[in-house]
This record gives C-alpha cells, sequence and structure tokens, in this order.
C-alpha cells in the first residue's frame, strides 16, 4: 500500500472530508478507533476501511490527513519519512486568532479553491497547494440516491426543514449553541422542522448536559437532534434553509442557493464575517424574526459569486495529480 487517508482518534469530524476523497481516488482510508471506521463503512458506500489498532498501524508512504505534520509526528514519530498531503475539514472563516495554519509549511496542501489560497497568503503560510475543488458534493451526487434513502429513515416529510449547524466552542469563542438554541427552539413555527448538527466535538464534550436538553424538547417533534450522521450535503439538500455562525457548513450550503442566517456569538474581525454577506445575520435578541424574514434577491449572486471564489470544479483525475507532486 503506497498511499492511504488517515483518522488514528476519535475525529469523528475529519470523516466526511477523508472519507469521499478517498472514495473517488481510490484509495483506503485507515481508522484506529472502531466507532469512527463503523460510520464510515455505513455512509460511504464505496470507501475501503481498513480498521487497525494503533501500536499496529502500518503507515503507507503517502499519507491524506486532516492533521498538520507537527500533531502527526508528536503521535507517530515514524512521521518523519513519510510524504504528508493535508486535507482541510471544511473551509470556514475561523482560523484568523489561532495559529493552526502557520504549522502548515512541510505539508502539500489539498484545497478547495482560490479563497483558501488566499486565506493562506494572508497567514503567511508558504506550503506547496494543490486545488481539488467540492469533491464532498461530487461524491454526494454520484451517490444521491443512496443518500436520500438514509435521509428520508431520519427526517419526517411534510415540513419546511432548517438546518442549525452550530460549530463548537473552540479557543477563538465561535461556538453559538447554548445562547442560540433554547431562542430558536421557542420561535419555531409548528409546520417547521428545526434539524440540529451538533459538532462532534460539542456532543463529546458535553454529553450529560445535551442528554438533559434533549429530554426538555422530547415533547417537540419537529425538532431533531441529529445522531451522528456524517455525510453533510445529503441533509443540506433537503433543508430550505441554513442557520449557523462560524461553521464551514455555511460554505457547503452555498452550492444549493438557498437563504442563510447567522447568529453571530462575537465580535471579530472583518475578514472572519467573510461569508455574512450570503445572508441576513441576525441578533441575538431579534432570533424570533428569523422563520417569517424574505432575504433580498441581490443575495443570490453574491451566493453563486462566493461559492466560484471558495469551490473549484473537481478536476479530471484530482488523485493523478496529487501523487505527481513531489514534498518540497
Amino acid at each position: 500500500m503506497d498511499h492511504a487517508g488517515l483518522i488514528f482518534d476519535e475525529s469523528f469530524h475529519y470523516i466526511d472530508h477523508l472519507a469521499p476523497f478517498c472514495a473517488l481516488a481510490n484509495c483506503s482510508l485507515i481508522i484506529c478507533e472502531g466507532s469512527v471506521a463503523e460510520l464510515a463503512r455505513t455512509y460511504y458506500p464505496t470507501l475501503n476501511v481498513i480498521e487497525t489498532d494503533p501500536f499496529r498501524l502500518q503507515l503507507p508512504r503517502r499519507i491524506f490527513s486532516c492533521d498538520n505534520r507537527p500533531l502527526l509526528q508528536a503521535a507517530f514519530p515514524q512521521f518523519n519519512d513519510r510524504e504528508i498531503f493535508w486535507l482541510p475539514h471544511g473551509n470556514s472563516d475561523k482560523g484568523w486568532k489561532a495559529p493552526f495554519f502557520e504549522a502548515l509549511q512541510s505539508e502539500i496542501c489539498l484545497v478547495y479553491g482560490q479563497k483558501m489560497i488566499d486565506f493562506m497568503d494572508q497567514k503567511n503560510v508558504k506550503a506547496k497547494t494543490i486545488r481539488v475543488g467540492n469533491f464532498r458534493r461530487h461524491y454526494f451526487l454520484k451517490h444521491r440516491d443512496f443518500y436520500r434513502k438514509k435521509v428520508e429513515a431520519l427526517i419526517p416529510k411534510g415540513k419546511k426543514n432548517y438546518l442549525y449547524a452550530p460549530t463548537w466552542e473552540d479557543s477563538e469563542g465561535n461556538g453559538s449553541f447554548w445562547k442560540v438554541f433554547p431562542a430558536l427552539a421557542s420561535a419555531l413555527p409548528k409546520d417547521h422542522n428545526l434539524l440540529v448538527k451538533l459538532h462532534p466535538n460539542t456532543r463529546r464534550r458535553f454529553a450529560m448536559e445535551l442528554e438533559a436538553l434533549q429530554g426538555r424538547y422530547e415533547g417537540k417533534p419537529n425538532i431533531l437532534f441529529l445522531p451522528e450522521f456524517p455525510p453533510i450535503y445529503p441533509l443540506l439538500d433537503i433543508c430550505c434553509a441554513y442557520i449557523g455562525d462560524m461553521s464551514s457548513i455555511g460554505y457547503d450550503f452555498l452550492t444549493f442557493d438557498k437563504p442563510l442566517f447567522f447568529i453571530n456569538p462575537q465580535i471579530g474581525p472583518e475578514n472572519s464575517r467573510f461569508l455574512y454577506r450570503c445572508g441576513v445575520e441576525i441578533p441575538l435578541n431579534q432570533i424570533e424574526t428569523l422563520f417569517h424574514l424574505e432575504q433580498p434577491e441581490e443575495i443570490a449572486s453574491i451566493r453563486k459569486e462566493v461559492s466560484r471564489y471558495t469551490f473549484d470544479p473537481v478536476p479530471e483525475e484530482f488523485f493523478r495529480l496529487c501523487l505527481s507532486v513531489q514534498q518540497p
């Protein structure tokens, strides 16, 4: 085995990035955590999963990972002589305060398009990049019938679906869930479904609190806390609008050209709110208006422009392109 993807821990949020990439590239995805491996097998029908114990891990020469080289080397010293291809786990406006991107200096970075390249330039990251386009949407469209059946088993029909997908409470303070969700639930009309897709880090960190919270809303059948369901595009496909904060899922929703609503938990630099131009920002004290707002027609052209800026088309034989590049 000359090349493979790798998830070596419980990083559930990496599944929907490495799994479709490896499936399209016809390479295996090595997973060291059983629950992560099971989700990958369940939701990516053409993916070859290699489940292994981290102590028996056999590393290929070239590795596709959502972790950077310093983190991988800390976990596995033998990474010193491996070629690392870094794959982003989404395109968001986070990262202006945290130094994560600055660590991407010795990897080859697989990027979605020009926006991520410009971001890295502004962060003075000089890593070599390869543009791979929106391969996750590409994979979803290839298997749309498969995913439609999966979603229909989760979501009752007959109502308008709004997806609330907040990011987690990271070191930059980007999360909105605990402040926003009670107001959203209170304002939700009876003929709407609110689909709540929490970040895996939120689910892991606040397991007990979330169990108690969900119990309080059991009497509202139109509020659905989604289980671990890694693929995001099948959920976006059935939703009429997106509600978020700083999550990368907002960028994914651009390709559907539907309304976006943003509830910002903090005041950050202007470049950390780039996506907000593609929708309507709702103040915390006006959340009850969200489900009744119409968005200006001119926003549609902005959504399309930002989507093109963010995501290239998937290039022909993009995997061959990756492997033709040598490490700097």
